[in-house]
């Protein structure tokens, strides 16, 4: 096989690197501002979260994978974007099919750097505990923050307890891939349950 390019290797930052920069996700970060977190910031921050708990957890965990599948999660997102737990029914339900035709360019895109994809498609199969115990880390960390937060993002956004309940299922089930993460993702969300003034109130 032979080498990248320069060429290519500036190609790598121009269109996988600086776009993931780009995606913005609906997280404000509550220490700088009106900003918000993008994607690589998320995914930097979803590798050292999971790499330091992941041994505390489950010893088992290669840590090296864990961080691997942590840094390429989202990186779809640069065709997909991204859509939060609380987007609109019908961008919901493409979301599954714009990440899988995003894969597929990516493939297409960068074939002479064949570990970027093939590490996502790995991570999508959910085959081994390091895939399934990033997907539950994932999930607990935006919980987490919520909690801390004490329900900051769901009185802006107007979420009140019941459209919370409702529209976290789904998120909730992904969770549970890993149990030893899960076990604190339920932790957090009996402690959300506990505090219903984190919620938005009908008035």
């Amino acid at each position: 096989m032979s080498k990248p390019t320069i060429a290519d290797l500036e190609k790598l930052i121009r269109e996988i690197i600086f776009p993931f920069y780009q995606i913005e996700r609906t997280v404000p970060l509550r220490f700088a501002p009106r900003r918000y977190e993008n994607d690589a910031e998320h995914s930097w921050s979803l590798a050292l979260f999971a790499c330091a708990l992941a041994p505390r957890v489950d010893p088992k965990l290669d840590v090296g994978k864990v961080a691997q599948f942590a840094i390429v999660h989202d990186l779809v997102e640069i065709h997909a974007g991204d859509t939060n737990n609380f987007a609109p029914e019908a961008e919901r339900a493409t979301k599954d099919e714009r990440e899988r035709e995003a894969l597929g360019k990516l493939r297409q895109e960068f074939k002479l750097f064949p570990w970027i994809t093939e590490t996502i498609a790995t991570y999508e199969k959910q085959a081994s505990a390091e895939a399934r115990f990033v997907k539950s880390v994932d999930k607990l960390i935006l919980l987490l923050i919520d909690y801390f937060e004490e329900g900051q993002f769901y009185h802006e956004h107007k979420i009140t307890l019941e459209m919370w309940r409702a529209k976290m299922q789904k998120h909730r089930e992904k969770a549970a891939r890993h149990p030893g993460a899960f076990a604190y993702y339920d932790e957090i969300w009996n402690l959300l349950l506990a505090n219903p003034q984190f919620f938005h109130q009908e008035k």
